[in-house]
């Protein structure tokens, strides 16, 4: 128990040292507030590791950043140099590509010191970020690629998700919106794409591959019941505070992912960075757009994931899954003849955990192993009024019954 213990509180140790991405003062201080410990930490000091420069506070919304340019000594002739040289060529042709071709709709959001990215989907001025870069910004200053400026309203937040949509007061002439992909065609191991303002240097790219797919907060050890941050794309490439709600290409250039968070010990990347997959944002935007307010599908039910030592200690029909533990009367559960518990046992803790409740293993043939599978298959894959199947175990017995979502904001 210990060291799960240990493990947990370190992971949520790197996850909210590690950032919503923004360079939100107020979030940052309310991370580091609920992250310091009572005795004064000890100084921490790196051996043998490059120096790091010390990054002067630049203006909230700077233009454009100067580049050096260093020579590269020159490979010496010979077949394995050539291959790979022609590798490296290739690598950096879809990276140029995906680049040029997005930038001018990438752009850049601050306000005094807070400062983040953004990427604009239509060309009547919509811009989809983070709920965490704006939602403290009593004005949204937007800079465009070409160096022009514009205003920005907030149009609607889903903090849950933190997905927010902002619309620009103007357009330069020749933007053309980015292309919104399909996240659940994305593969590990595919090169990824990410351009913002890391610590408000505009037009940065960085580039890496899909590390893992269908990461959740809980995997970083924070539970939260409210949390929309499920199914999230892992990445390598280089994000930092001030990519939030910057946009992560696939090798095609378009959108599969927005920047969110990275897990770090020092808020710096070190290689662990999230992204909300963009087929939650395409059914998230529209309604904030049209109503400033995401109605997030649901089944009307109280739900336990189930443990797998949990479930061999108490002989139940299967270790995945999530149980219902209560359902909401004459909601959209009960409606569809699911069943709570009835019955449980009490944990060592003092916890009772629910031991008869229908488990939940499948919705649209769509595994569901854990909670965070459950909310990531509803907000990516259902809409409020959908009609959905779902598949559960009761008894022993799998079975199967319709339900109607209903909704919640």
């Amino acid at each position: 128990m210990s060291m799960v213990r240990s493990s947990r509180l370190a992971a949520l140790a790197w996850l909210l040292a590690a950032m919503l991405l923004s360079g939100c003062d107020a979030l940052e201080a309310q991370l580091q507030a609920a992250l310091t410990p009572t005795a004064t930490p000890r100084p921490v000091v790196a051996a043998s590791t490059p120096q790091v420069a010390q990054v002067p506070s630049a203006p909230a919304a700077p233009t454009s950043t100067a580049v050096v340019q260093a020579s590269l000594p020159q490979a010496q002739s010979g077949a394995p140099a050539a291959q790979e040289g022609a590798a490296l060529s290739e690598y950096e042709r879809i990276v140029n590509q995906v680049y040029e071709r997005n930038i001018n709709a990438v752009v850049n959001l601050s306000y005094g010191g807070g400062t983040g990215s953004g990427f604009v989907i239509d060309r009547d001025g919509h811009i989809v970020t983070n709920n965490h870069v704006v939602e403290n910004m009593p004005e949204i200053n937007i800079t465009f690629a070409d160096g022009s400026r514009a205003n920005g309203e907030l149009l609607g937040t889903f903090p849950e998700g933190d997905i927010a949509v902002v619309r620009a007061s103007r357009l330069p002439n020749d933007l053309t919106p980015v292309e919104l992909g399909d996240s659940s065609a994305l593969r590990v191991g595919q090169i990824v794409i990410a351009i913002g303002s890391p610590l408000g240097l505009q037009q940065t790219v960085t580039s890496g591959i899909v590390s893992a797919l269908n990461r959740s907060i809980e995997d970083l050890g924070v539970s939260d019941p409210d949390s929309s941050l499920h199914g999230l794309i892992q990445t390598d490439a280089a994000i930092n505070p001030g990519n939030s709600g910057g946009p992560l290409f696939d090798g095609q250039g378009r959108v599969v992912g927005m920047n969110t968070l990275i897990a770090s010990p020092n808020q710096g990347n070190i290689g662990l960075g999230f992204a909300v997959p963009v087929n939650r944002i395409k059914r998230v935007a529209p309604q904030l757009i049209s109503q400033g307010f995401y109605q997030r599908p649901v089944m009307g039910i109280t739900i336990r994931p189930i443990i797998p030592e949990l479930a061999e200690a108490l002989n139940l029909p299967t270790t995945s899954g999530v149980m219902i533990e209560d359902v909401a009367p004459g909601g959209p559960a009960e409606q569809a003849g699911l069943r709570g518990a009835t019955k449980g046992v009490r944990l060592p803790s003092g916890e009772v955990y629910p031991t008869n409740g229908d488990i939940i293993v499948a919705i649209n043939e769509h595994p569901i192993r854990t909670i965070g599978d459950l909310r990531n298959v509803l907000e990516t894959e259902t809409d409020a009024g959908d009609t959905i199947t779902v598949t559960f175990v009761r008894e022993g017995r799998q079975m199967q019954t319709q339900l109607t979502l209903g909704g919640s904001r």
